[in-house]
């Protein structure tokens, strides 16, 4: 049976995974419109696409990283050992380690908390290989296209 800070953190995770994975798609959405209005050359179209799916990875460990400080710091679910103080910008850092799969290596979390940073690892994992497949799709249609434009002149 789940006490309340199980029931709050799996509550809690699964809000952050769907904003986390809602915020990627808009992300998609966003960057595909602006570079198929822009009058970008194929380099500068895909350094915007990487920087854009850049930002947005942050912004998503970020998402991670201060919901893991709120339900840690301010409501007291979990702990996280390893250093001796832990600030917020620790959380962040966590938070991209979990993210990116890298692992920990000194830090654990322990108690109610390990359930956010287990489903941050598999939500960072996806949304990483989502906008590695998305890269490629965007590279290989605009190469396409440069290609065409060099056979018509």
């Amino acid at each position: 049976m789940l006490d309340m800070a199980h029931y709050n953190v799996a509550i809690i995770t699964l809000g952050a995974v769907i904003v986390a994975v809602l915020l990627h798609y808009e992300a998609f959405v966003a960057l595909t419109r602006l570079i198929e209005r822009s009058h970008l050359s194929h380099r500068g179209r895909i350094l915007l696409l990487v920087f854009g799916l850049l930002l947005t990875h942050v912004a998503e460990i970020w998402l991670f990283g201060l919901t893991a400080w709120w339900l840690v710091e301010d409501q007291g679910i979990g702990t996280i050992v390893g250093y001796d103080g832990f600030v917020m910008l620790d959380y962040v850092f966590m938070s991209a380690v979990t993210y990116t799969t890298l692992g920990y290596g000194d830090i654990i979390p322990l108690g109610p908390i390990r359930f956010l940073y287990g489903s941050e690892a598999l939500t960072g994992f996806m949304l990483i290989t989502w906008s590695a497949s998305f890269t490629f799709l965007e590279m290989q249609k605009h190469w396409r296209l440069e290609e065409k434009d060099r056979h018509r002149r």
